[in-house]
């Protein structure tokens, strides 16, 4: 048990219910999210048998995911907990699902097929969304092993079907590279690329490596590239797709909206909403029930609202195609691409289910007799269906919104000496701090009654005296902004993709400005053949249409041009002397903005400033309370300040990047270590309403300490 025997009675007994006669059972009074994940928790280690979790929308799929997984992690048990989450693009807009969700669903999906899972959770829209059956996806990625055969020419070709995108050098997840018989490959899920060697067919060596340096980290005996979607899609597969469409939709006003499409599919290239498309030529055969146990059970997370937002999904899903259609657009139908009311009833009335009602079913009942909505009913959980209840009374914990008095009195009367309070924290620092919070008010609950995980919110099961307290509940809505629970983790940025990226962003039009040359204009890319060797050039245009070509090996004399003013910069002319007195110019005024630096820097280092201390015990307290992984730029960053701030010389120091890049951290951490030395910190803004966004974000980061935050 997570928590010790507290709910070993009460499991025990709800599992004779679930395994008893009755192929229905409805718990009630679980109101809190993070109790339903317990409960759902604590009775799948009990019965051994997977269970699938059903949810409304993909949030609620995403707190489900985030809490099992905190109670898998503090239970030390190594049942899986995999998420399918929901297409939330309309099929019928020719619109490409996000790459993201394309990734995660095709990750557990590929896992789901290897492996009996111990938890999945997953959106209504998923169970209902039609895939490839489990023995297809097998057959998607590949499992490359050591000293054993696989062409190089095969592997890339499964890469290519599987979504990955061929990149030199790889700098991230679902990208590939060749260099004669040498494969690097990202695979999605993994923290870091591998890079294969071939001795003809077979694979020589398997090794991790950095991305950054490029140097092997460890050598591997085999390495799993999963799919990085979940259909496979080969040019001969999209040219298929072509003659099947043309065929069925033959009609004058399908033509325009059909060619945009098979433009790029007979040359084997997808295009924007292929996914969807696809099903006209590879039906998708299965769906997720496929990929279930028969021992498996669904939880329904309250049944009402999964069964309302199912019959609004198809009520929509039916209107948007045939307006797609009325418009003169292709696509499948919806019974193609979705299971319908009839193959998902037959689907639940073979399966054992758990329904989560925290009204009860008395109360559902009720709902279903006065209901007015205009969604027409699927009849999927009715409350007259015989099922065994059961009740388990939760409630969310009260909100203390950083009054640590008010939470400490409380603290002291639940500890009677009969009931289990816990508290959970997002991080070891807020963990070590709350603890020294607590001994300043005589509170002394055992460390081990500290615990650091992300959980949705606290909440209480009175029948058994069990209460969790989760760090929002103490200190606010949030301390800290929680990191998706789903989301990857952050990979280091790479330089040379970052350089290269900007010239991938050049349009044809475009200024650039060359180091010897000066201002041209962008015209593309040529290839030139000479000598029986052909050469990729950027052609530049210049004054009176000169044109430039200049190899892409020196892509570094070339950069985007860029300037506050809005008109058009005027273009230089090769070979004159324009540009060479601009760089003259340009020289003189460097030299003299150098100058003026030096005599100024001279006189600050004559001033004695304030050198601040080294970091306090509470300053890693707070910095160990931010909940994402720095970035290798933020880290230099902090470093760089606090060196400064170190030091007896006034400090100087201009800090650049874009919105969201961690700005703001560097600040509040900077601004930390000068209050813990008794120091004022000013923040200016340049407007109210940013000033207020600040006020808020260092109200909520410095809420643990003794910091008073004023706006």
């Amino acid at each position: 048990m997570v928590f010790g025997d507290v709910l070993t009675d009460t499991i025990k007994e709800l599992r004779s219910k679930v395994l008893g006669r009755s192929r229905i059972v409805s718990i009630a009074g679980l109101s809190s999210p993070a109790a339903r994940a317990l409960v759902t928790f604590e009775l799948g280690t009990l019965i051994g048998r997977p269970l699938i979790v059903v949810t409304d929308t993909n949030n609620d799929a995403d707190a489900w995911f985030c809490d099992l997984e905190f109670f898998r992690k503090l239970s030390g048990q190594q049942h899986s907990v995999f998420a399918i989450p929901s297409f939330e693009t309309d099929p019928y807009s020719g619109v490409s699902p996000h790459a993201e969700t394309q990734e995660r669903r095709a990750l557990a999906l590929w896992r789901l097929a290897r492996a009996q899972p111990g938890f999945v959770v997953l959106p209504a829209r998923s169970l209902v969304t039609r895939t490839a059956l489990p023995k297809e996806t097998l057959e998607f990625g590949a499992h490359v092993i050591r000293d054993r055969d696989i062409a190089p020419d095969v592997l890339i070709d499964r890469l290519v079907s599987s979504g990955y995108v061929r990149e030199d050098p790889v700098n991230g997840v679902g990208q590939f590279s060749l260099r004669g018989g040498i494969v690097d490959i990202w695979s999605g899920g993994a923290d870091r690329p591998v890079r294969l060697e071939f001795f003809g067919d077979t694979v020589d060596s398997i090794r991790e490596f950095d991305p950054e340096s490029q140097l092997s980290t460890r050598h591997l005996d085999e390495a799993f590239i999963t799919p990085m979607r979940e259909f496979s899609a080969s040019p001969d597969d999209l040219r298929e797709w072509v003659k099947i469409t043309q065929k069925r939709f033959t009609e004058e006003r399908f033509a325009r909206n059909l060619s945009d499409r098979t433009d790029f599919a007979e040359q084997g290239e997808t295009f924007s909403g292929w996914e969807f498309q696809l099903a006209l030529s590879k039906p998708f055969n299965g769906s997720v029930f496929d990929y279930f146990p028969d021992e498996a059970i669904f939880i329904i997370d309250e049944p009402t609202g999964v069964e309302s937002s199912l019959g609004h999904f198809y009520e929509q899903i039916n209107k948007h195609f045939s307006d797609a259609i009325e418009s003169g657009d292709v696509g499948p139908e919806p019974d193609e691409l979705f299971l319908n009311e009839k193959e998902l009833s037959t689907r639940f009335d073979r399966a054992a289910r758990i329904e989560l009602r925290t009204l009860g079913r008395t109360a559902a009942a009720t709902d279903d007799d006065f209901a007015l909505g205009e969604t027409k009913p699927l009849f999927l959980f009715p409350t007259a269906e015989k099922a065994i209840e059961f009740e388990i009374q939760s409630r969310s914990t009260r909100k203390f919104s950083g009054n640590i008095l008010d939470f400490t009195s409380s603290l002291k009367k639940l500890d009677d000496g009969n009931s289990a309070n816990f508290i959970v924290t997002r991080t070891d620092g807020m963990a070590e701090r709350l603890n020294e919070i607590l001994g300043e008010y005589d509170v002394s609950p055992s460390v081990s009654n500290i615990f650091v995980g992300d959980l949705s919110g606290g909440f209480e099961v009175p029948s058994v005296r069990l209460t969790i307290f989760s760090e929002s509940d103490i200190f606010g809505e949030s301390t800290t902004d929680a990191p998706s629970s789903l989301s990857r983790p952050a990979r280091r940025k790479s330089n040379l993709g970052a350089f290269i990226s900007d010239f991938r962003d050049l349009k044809p039009g475009d200024f650039v400005v060359h180091v010897d040359h000066g201002i041209g204009r962008f015209e593309g890319l040529q290839v030139i053949t000479t000598g029986g060797m052909s050469r990729e050039f950027m052609l530049l245009v210049y004054a009176d249409n000169a044109k430039l070509f200049v190899p892409v090996e020196r892509l570094d004399l070339v950069s985007r041009y860029s300037s506050g003013e809005a008109t058009s910069p005027s273009l230089d002319r090769l070979g004159g002397l324009g540009w060479q007195k601009t760089k003259a110019k340009a020289k003189r005024a460097m030299r003299d903005m150098a100058d003026e630096l030096l005599r100024l820097y001279a006189e600050r280092k004559l001033v004695r400033g304030h050198a601040f201390p080294p970091d306090a015990p509470w300053q890693r307290e707070f910095e160990d309370a931010f909940p994402y992984d720095l970035t290798v730029d933020q880290a230099t960053a902090i470093d760089d300040v606090k060196e400064d701030m170190e030091t007896p010389s006034p400090m100087d120091r201009l800090i650049i990047g874009d919105v969201g890049y961690g700005k703001t951290e560097v600040a509040m951490r900077a601004a930390f270590k000068a209050v813990m030395d008794g120091r004022q910190v000013a923040v200016l803004a340049p407007t109210t309403v940013l000033a207020y966004q600040h006020f808020e974000t260092f109200s909520k980061r410095f809420a643990a300490f003794p910091a008073k935050i004023d706006l």
